[in-house]
């Protein structure tokens, strides 16, 4: 399993980023910053609620 953390998660190459990573099977999303978006769900940038 590969840990990742991504920095700047709002912005778009960070969003399309996590599309990417959060299917991944290999991959484990450890943390993502974003100074914009502070105290959000993850879900609601990857508009899935």
């Amino acid at each position: 399993m590969i840990k990742v953390g991504i920095i700047g998660g709002t912005g778009y190459t960070g969003v399309e980023l996590l599309r990417l990573l959060a299917v991944h099977p290999q991959v484990e999303l450890k943390a993502i910053t974003s100074r914009r978006e502070a105290g959000r769900k993850v879900a609601v940038l990857l508009f899935l609620s």
